[in-house]
């Protein structure tokens, strides 16, 4: 909505009544409203309530499986981590955008859990104690984002250019006839269909697997959660996504140009809080089943 998430206060989007403090309770509130603004009696959705209960379990599961004694303040860094990955998951859900402050957020935050770990408390132990190390984290950070990012900037357009855009084809069948034509008129006529389909393939722009978005996103989840769960983290999201886009395809008109496109986000999202609780798990269970 090109709002501040900062400088705006929370309001109505009927009305645009500002939200009292005592009608911001997490789920309590809506349910006390019955879902109604309280200015203009304009119904409020009821996702609000659904993502605040949902945000509320992820904090108690990061609880209890990193408990502070064994962790220290790692289940707080997760669990501000993880509100990050809701905000872009529903945002590029619903627009297919992701903010650039909340993906910066992310980021720092990942680096600021991984900075708390060399800093030591009142009983001598790190304030946050991650349950992979710091190598881990760095080959995290850049193994599925830079798988992304080569997917997605580089073999996808270059997939897309030689195999299926039709423009693309028309050009390379005009560019060969020109080359063989003789008669002046004819070569005229190929020049100018030539130009014409140059133009067409130049609005429509270059086609990319991946959005920055999503590479920075599971940047900062492979440097918040390690190696091994961020790859888990990318098994599940290429799962998902496959099985969402096969149902997309199968009920959706396939003559509709946007039939398979869709945000690949919130899959990397489901697969990043399945991992956050048990990816460094299963990727171990996984090693141990192939080569131990």
């Amino acid at each position: 909505r090109g709002e501040s998430l900062i400088t705006n206060n929370s309001h109505c989007m009927s009305c645009g009544t500002e939200i009292k403090r005592y009608d911001l309770i997490p789920v309590f509130s809506w349910l006390i409203l019955r879902g109604k603004c309280r200015a203009c009696g304009a119904p409020i959705s009821p996702r609000y309530m659904i993502v605040e209960a949902f945000t509320g379990i992820c904090f108690m599961l990061c609880y209890a499986v990193f408990p502070y004694e064994q962790y220290g303040l790692y289940f707080a860094m997760l669990s501000l981590f993880i509100c990050g990955i809701i905000v872009l998951a529903l945002q590029d859900f619903d627009t297919q955008t992701m903010c650039v402050s909340v993906l910066i957020y992310c980021i720092i935050e990942a680096a600021a859990t991984v900075g708390m770990t060399f800093i030591n408390g009142s009983d001598g132990l790190s304030l946050v104690r991650m349950p992979v190390d710091l190598k881990s984290c760095l080959l995290g950070a850049v193994s599925v984002s830079g798988t992304l990012l080569i997917i997605g900037f580089a073999l996808t357009p270059l997939v897309y250019v030689l195999f299926l855009s039709q423009d693309h084809k028309d050009l390379r069948r005009l560019k060969r006839a020109l080359k063989t034509e003789n008669n002046e008129r004819e070569r005229g006529k190929l020049t100018v269909k030539i130009e014409k389909t140059k133009e067409k393939i130049k609005e429509e722009g270059p086609v990319f697997g991946f959005g920055m978005g999503d590479i920075l996103m599971m940047a900062a989840g492979g440097l918040m959660l390690g190696f091994g769960a961020t790859l888990v983290s990318a098994v599940i999201a290429v799962i998902a996504g496959a099985v969402y886009g096969l149902v997309k395809k199968a009920t959706e008109d396939p003559d509709d140009d946007n039939s398979n496109a869709f945000a690949f986000g919130p899959f990397l999202a489901v697969g990043l809080l399945v991992s956050a609780y048990c990816g460094n798990y299963l990727a171990a269970a996984y090693t141990a089943y192939m080569f131990g």
